[in-house]
């Protein structure tokens, strides 16, 4: 059974174990560590991850679209909060998609 599922992050995002896991492939950008520069492969895998971070900031301004949170949210409602961005991102998942399902394939 092919994995499809993946989760794009930065350094500080320590969820190795959990996505392991639930089977997510883990997407994260290599970074230097006492290194002076990155190796081939560390250097094409930052080039892809960086390319498909313009598709996140895409999916990022959907999001914002729905203004919601920009005006005043009443405190005895903030127990909403997490509901509406649920639904806002499954809003968001659902629609036209923002990119061919072809122009995504980071090898992990």
């Amino acid at each position: 059974m092919e994995r499809f599922d993946g989760i794009m992050v930065d350094k500080g995002f320590l969820i190795d174990d959990l996505c392991l896991e639930k089977q997510i492939d883990l997407i994260r950008p290599p970074f230097l560590k006492n290194k002076i520069q990155f190796s081939k492969a560390e250097a094409l895998l930052n080039k892809d991850i960086a390319s498909a971070r313009v598709h996140i900031e895409r999916i990022n301004q959907r999001i914002k679209s729905f203004k919601i949170f920009q005006s005043k949210f009443s405190w005895s409602r903030n127990y909403l909060a997490n509901d509406i961005m649920i639904i806002i991102c499954g809003m968001c998942n659902l629609s036209s998609s923002i990119f061919e399902s072809d122009k995504f394939n980071v090898p992990i």
